[in-house]
């Protein structure tokens, strides 16, 4: 009996999946397609520990039998989302030979240059550093672990490695051709988000924090100007401290903004219909309505680690997990998540919200074994 399987890897606080899609060649005989998505974990606190790595890059060889992968696929550009091949190649000695992979528009080397708007997502972030450096007393365990995840300069060392794993690398985005570029002849892929153009989710930063200067060494310091004249006391100094609240809203409109230029793709393969929106937020999923591409699905792969704003809000969540089913087949979700990595994730509500629609899978919590494994049979088999 023929199966589709999602292998979803203990990774911790990060995602890494391996989609196994039988698919018949000309010949009548079935040939298996392996498709890997993302493959990394946050750098800071338990849920980062980089021993994870080397479990699942073994279990994917494993699985491969000396094969190429035949499809890698980056959804956004967050360490851990990214980071895992990289780390594999250059810490175990562990590398997998691509025969295509697919990156969001915005790793493109030129995207930048195409899209000069986007550049100031990077001059925020380097703003919001050396605010940080300057004021080290104001940094969190949580605000640690978001500077790190959303580093762009960890992300471009992994970008620059992935872009070059495959001869048949292809940026992708809502409307993109695909014919050309996956190893796929049965199954077909789409892809729903984002626009190639992903200014949009970066939205209007809020002004930086004054006071931050360079000090005589290389490490910037943080100190209290003083109210020009004319210029009443009290006021300015509510300024100074309202801008330097806004250090912290920036990077969390960051983080948001990186998540919304998630990749979103849906694989449909005799009959099932599977979604991977990488930690797609619900701006994202708006765009998505507005532009009528929502389907009902049989499996979700959950956003953002069971965060409510990686999830569709509810009227958006109907469109994709509809309460009467489509059909009679199962519907499974995925969740790969950590305890206390940040605050409120994962988010039970949430889950209970998506239970109530199909049947959610966890992995990545304590005592989790090191993958879960769903299945999707041949039409007119049965359930997951």
């Amino acid at each position: 009996m023929s199966t589709l399987r999602v292998r979803a890897y203990n990774v911790r606080f990060g995602d890494a999946l391996l989609v196994s899609v039988p698919e018949r060649t000309g010949d009548g005989e079935e040939e298996i397609r392996q498709l890997l998505i993302d493959v990394g974990n946050v750098l800071t606190g338990e849920g980062g520990a980089d021993e994870v790595f080397r479990p699942v890059l073994e279990d994917v060889q494993a699985e491969l039998a000396g094969r190429p992968l035949d499809l890698y696929v980056l959804t956004h550009e967050h360490m851990d989302h990214a980071q895992g091949l990289p780390y594999a190649s250059e810490r175990l000695g562990i590398d997998l030979a691509v025969r295509h992979a697919w990156l969001p528009a915005s790793a493109a080397e030129d995207y930048y240059e195409r899209f000069p708007d986007a550049e100031k997502r990077r001059v925020t972030f380097d703003a919001i550093v050396r605010y940080f450096e300057a004021a080290p007393s104001t940094r969190t365990a949580g605000i640690d672990a978001l500077l790190a995840n959303n580093d762009y300069r960890s992300t471009d060392r992994c970008v620059e490695y992935l872009r070059k794993m495959s001869d048949n690398t292809t940026y992708v985005f809502r409307g993109c051709d695909l014919s050309e570029a996956g190893p796929f002849t049965e199954a077909q892929a789409e892809v729903w988000a984002p626009e190639e153009d992903a200014t949009v989710y970066y939205g209007r930063f809020q002004p930086m924090a004054l006071g931050v200067s360079e000090g005589e060494g290389e490490a910037p310091n943080l100190r209290t100007p003083l109210p020009p004249p004319g210029v009443d006391a009290g006021t300015f100094y509510r300024l100074v401290e309202s801008r330097r609240r806004s250090s912290i809203d920036n990077l969390l409109q960051i983080d948001r903004a990186n998540n919304n230029t998630s990749v979103v793709f849906s694989l449909e393969w005799r009959g099932w219909r599977l979604l991977f929106p990488g930690d797609a937020e619900q701006r994202s999923w708006r765009e998505m309505d507005k532009r009528d591409v929502l389907r009902p699905v049989h499996f979700m792969k959950v956003g953002h680690h069971g965060s409510w704003n990686g999830t569709p809000p509810p009227e958006l969540l109907d469109k994709v997990l509809p309460e009467t089913p489509p059909d009679e087949r199962t519907r499974l979700a995925v969740v790969s998540t950590h305890g206390d990595t940040y605050n409120d994730v994962p988010e039970e509500e949430t889950l209970e919200a998506i239970g109530g629609r199909a049947e959610v899978r966890r992995i990545g919590e304590d005592a989790s074994p090191s993958f879960v494994d769903l299945e999707f049979p041949d039409a007119g088999t049965g359930g997951g």
